[in-house]
């Protein structure tokens, strides 16, 4: 495939809420807290919604692309919940809100967990190879997790952030060039996030937020069920750095999942043998998991708040479902 290159990311998050606040609050509790290590989330105001911050961060990212919306040839959106209500889909929203061209653009929403913006950028490539040279793509990814839908504190041992983030995919030109992708489905862990209850009307009526937990208790045999996903997360960063051709140590940053510490480190360091420093770890302990903006909200803190030296960054994500996916970034002014 061609070289294919992100050439502008962007992330709007709203306000945070410490940690604090809430473990006084009676919210969250102080052992979640502990193993997190979380500092604060990001709460967006009743008035805010996902949709609206996808499309701000889009916009963010095309201005920093220096390019039209007039060359997106596609929109992928990504996110968990859907404000607009049932049978409403958020990409022909953000695809109308910018302005991309009627006719020749294809928007669809990606649902891949907290893989989908990952699994989205590697469809976008190849979608853009089978295109005119010049045509773009967009990513987007967001949600706000609302009370009555998700309880952004207890459903995980992890703390959920509101926020949203995009990128533009090119196959011209970019801040970074995409040197290595591979995705890896496991699809016996597709229970985890979906629990034992069968298939029923009552399920489909049931009123309250979400808890994880409960479903991922009622299923998860522990020791194997990490072993998998580290198993899984080690063979798609082999690929993707074999892709690039370099090894896990010439990776100067990486990007996980903002899943607090005890998680991230379960999941993706230890694995993998690297450190935290290397991560947006001081960054993420004060948004919370975002979702699937997680990977691209990472990144743009990376160039564009802290603006990093860097050659390579990997970047990674896990869904529910059991997709697992790696990025290796090259900077193109390295």
């Amino acid at each position: 495939m061609d070289d294919v290159f992100l050439a502008g990311v962007g992330c709007v998050l709203p306000p945070a809420v410490s940690v604090a606040e809430a473990v006084a609050a009676g919210a969250w509790t102080k052992r979640d807290a502990a193993d997190t290590q979380q500092l604060a989330v990001t709460v967006a105001a009743e008035e805010q919604y996902s949709p609206d911050l996808a499309v701000d961060a889009a916009r963010l990212a095309l201005e920093r692309s220096r390019l039209s919306p007039e060359k997106i040839a596609l929109v992928l959106h990504c996110m968990m919940l859907t404000p607009g209500g049932r049978l409403w889909h958020g990409a022909p929203y953000v695809h109308r809100q910018l302005g991309a061209p009627t006719g020749r653009c294809l928007a669809s929403d990606l649902d891949a967990g907290c893989d989908g913006a990952l699994v989205a950028l590697e469809l976008a490539s190849a979608y853009l190879a089978a295109r005119n040279g010049d045509d773009l793509a967009l990513v987007t990814a967001g949600d706000c997790w609302r009370e009555h839908e998700v309880d952004r504190w207890r459903t995980s041992s992890n703390p959920f952030g509101d926020g949203a983030a995009a990128v533009i995919v090119s196959r011209e030109a970019g801040f970074a060039r995409i040197a290595g992708i591979a995705s890896h489905s496991d699809p016996e862990l597709e229970p985890i996030g979906r629990g034992l209850n069968p298939f029923s009307p009552e399920r489909e009526n049931l009123i309250g937020p979400v808890y994880l937990r409960t479903r991922h208790e009622e299923v998860v045999d522990g020791e194997r069920i990490w072993q998998v996903i580290a198993d899984d997360v080690r063979a798609v960063v082999r690929s993707a750095t074999e892709q690039a051709g370099i090894s896990i140590p010439e990776i100067d940053h990486v990007v996980c999942p903002f899943l607090g510490l005890q998680l991230t480190a379960q999941q993706f360091l230890a694995p993998l043998s690297i450190r935290l420093d290397i991560t947006p770890w001081e960054f993420s302990r004060r948004v919370g998991h975002i979702g699937p903006a997680d990977p691209l909200a990472g990144l743009d803190y990376l160039v564009n708040v802290e603006r990093v030296d860097w050659r390579y960054i990997l970047l990674l994500a896990h869904g529910l479902g059991g997709t697992t996916t790696a990025v290796v970034l090259e900077s193109v002014s390295a």
